[in-house]
């Protein structure tokens, strides 16, 4: 068994430990680029559509993350 397997039932990651604050800031800011989309004039719209496909991509990422146990 790798070292990986035998981790103590019950430890607590960095991602079950920092899942509700990380969850609550993502919130934020995907809240603050749809209101640039949305309001913004031309680059405030590329601010806030960048920023909303780099917090899909992050979401994609810790799941991943998540479910593997880091």
């Amino acid at each position: 068994m790798s070292g990986d397997d035998l981790r103590r039932v019950g430890e607590r990651t960095w991602t079950v430990r920092y899942r509700i604050p990380l969850a609550v800031v993502t919130g934020l800011l995907a809240a603050c680029c749809f209101v640039a989309l949305i309001a913004g004039g031309s680059v405030g719209a590329w601010a806030g559509g960048s920023g909303l496909v780099v917090l899909v991509v992050w979401v994609v990422v810790f799941r991943v993350l998540y479910r593997r146990g880091y």
